[in-house]
């Protein structure tokens, strides 16, 4: 192959492939924030707590369960449709996984040894005694990242209108600088489009990951304006040729 003429592979890559790409890292962003929640949870139960106790996190889900019907009792109806979804498929979902997998009930008969099991069998048994209260904490962070992962996706929207404000008030901002004869910065444009996406990526993470329960407008609002922010920037500093 003549010199310059040769790609990298990633530039080779088609729609399906940066598509796949995609879904990998929303799946890896999604397991990385599940499980830090789990660790963090585990680390108040080990070293903040005079008694390790599940009850904290079950405390949360149900507060963060609470968060997601406030906005289904809510007056406004005009997401009416998508929160009634999104609350059934939760439910599915966690009962899925949980309840009709057999894994509670399972965790509760377990705690009970059996003249019948055998060494291993009651060691097991014994481990998953000792350990009852770290992993039921586990089951209801998981429970609580489902709820939040609904809540993020109806959240969404906030993240499109703030966006779309954003490119607007770029782009007028744009055209006053060109009349006035003001300079372009491309250095500018790049590292606010650098920005652009980690914004939306970090608001999932904390979010997810966050150890305590808090209402989903306190989080999602300030990324929300942060997002519309950088879109500005962007739009602002475009250039014709960059």
């Amino acid at each position: 192959m003549p010199e310059g003429k040769s790609e990298h592979p990633a530039q080779k890559r088609g729609f399906v492939g940066k598509s796949i790409d995609l879904i990998l890292k929303v799946i890896g962003l999604l397991l990385f924030s599940a499980f830090m929640s789990i660790v963090i949870e585990w680390v108040n139960m080990g070293f903040f707590q005079d008694e390790p106790t599940y009850k904290n996190a079950e405390e949360m889900m149900f507060q963060e369960i609470g968060y997601l019907s406030e906005s289904l009792n809510s007056k406004d109806q005009t997401n009416e449709g998508a929160l009634n979804s999104a609350s059934s498929t939760i439910t599915k979902v966690v009962s899925f996984l949980f309840v009709d997998s057999g894994l509670l009930d399972s965790l509760q008969s377990v705690r009970t040894p059996d003249a019948n099991d055998g060494q291993i069998i009651l060691m097991m048994k014994g481990v998953i005694a000792e350990y009852y209260e770290y992993l039921m904490a586990a089951i209801y962070i998981l429970i609580m990242f489902f709820v939040r992962i609904a809540v993020l996706m109806l959240s969404m929207p906030a993240f499109v209108l703030f966006g779309v404000v954003g490119v607007c008030d770029g782009l007028m901002q744009r055209d006053l600088r060109r009349w006035r004869g003001g300079n372009e910065s491309g250095y500018v444009y790049h590292w606010a489009k650098k920005f652009a996406i980690p914004t939306l990526a970090l608001a999932w993470i904390l979010y997810l990951a966050i150890p305590s329960s808090i209402h989903p407008n306190y989080m999602i609002t300030p990324f929300a304006v942060l997002f519309g922010l950088c879109l500005m920037v962007m739009s602002s500093k475009f250039k014709k040729y960059l």
